[in-house]
């Protein structure tokens, strides 16, 4: 993986390269991952998968908050929003589904 890709993957960090190593190789697997000890969570890597789908391209998304609130439009479900709020503020796991819009999708 080219370093100008990585974001702010240290290259030290072994667990985070494993997992970028494991996920881009599959074909259909769209993922970001953030820094879960910086405030708001801003996202440190993104795959192409991710790109192609939301339209974005890499360096709109980096450093951006994991909340993707740059992808929320009008149909996306406030209570949905509000969980993600309330799963990040007390680092608890959840698993839900939310509207995110593409890039060519919003207002």
């Amino acid at each position: 993986m080219p370093g100008g890709r990585r974001g702010l993957v240290a290259p030290q960090n072994t667990f985070l390269e494993n997992i970028i190593r494991r996920y881009n190789s599959l074909p259909d697997c769209s993922f970001l991952l953030a820094n879960a000890q910086i405030v708001d969570y801003p996202i440190v890597y993104c795959s192409e998968s991710f790109c192609r789908i939301s339209g974005y391209n890499r360096a709109e998304v980096m450093q951006k908050s994991c909340r993707c609130t740059f992808m929320y439009g009008e149909m996306t479900d406030k209570q949905t929003i509000s969980r993600i709020e309330q799963v990040l503020d007390n680092h608890v796991i959840e698993q839900f589904e939310i509207l995110l819009y593409k890039k060519t999708q919003q207002r």
